[in-house]
């Protein structure tokens, strides 16, 4: 394919994209907006933000933050991989944008993330990951499916639960380096 080819190719996948954007932004405005499954995501971004606002160690606040900061990156990066390649969707959802499920990402599991953290932090992580990873992996996500929050198209629960063990090893490595001084 020439070059000026690829980039008409590119053009028309663009408009493709941006009308299922809109498509998709339309559903969640029209149907899903203010439906109890709306709220349920909407309470998925609040209430686990401000659990950890009352129940965190305030001593290590920077620390977590940072180790699940690296996590939402991971797993936003993964996420849209997933999506991207029809893998799973994310039908109903707080925030109209086509992708990524914010309620998930960017609130519940970075919050969990960080209370497993913060609950023995010297007990066994892959002991503490291999739990938060079944959890979320078997209960949590088929949950969310069944309450249309969540569907997986080509994807097995256990390859979620090897992503969430290995999102959970990494904020957990990064959660015990010594590199915090002040500045």
């Amino acid at each position: 394919m020439e070059f000026q080819k690829g980039l008409k190719q590119v053009e028309k996948g663009t408009e493709l994209i941006n009308d299922g954007n809109h498509l998709i932004n339309d559903a969640i405005i029209n149907a899903f907006l203010f439906t109890w499954q709306w709220w349920v995501a909407v309470l998925m971004i609040i209430v686990p933000w401000i659990l950890w606002a009352i129940f965190r160690k305030r001593e290590s606040s920077a620390r977590l933050l940072f180790s699940v900061f690296i996590v939402m990156i991971l797993s936003t990066t993964i996420d849209a991989l997933g999506v991207e390649y029809g893998r799973w969707a994310y039908p109903v959802k707080a925030i109209p944008i086509a992708t990524i499920s914010y309620s998930f990402r960017y609130s519940l599991m970075p919050v969990l993330i960080m209370f497993f953290l913060q609950y023995k932090p010297n007990g066994n992580p892959f002991i503490k990951g291999i739990l938060l990873a079944g959890m979320s992996a078997y209960i949590g996500m088929p949950m969310m499916a069944m309450i249309d929050m969540y569907k997986k198209i080509d994807w097995a629960y256990t390859y979620s639960f090897f992503i969430i063990l290995f999102l959970y090893l990494v904020a957990h490595w990064f959660s015990k380096r010594k590199s915090f001084e002040p500045l």
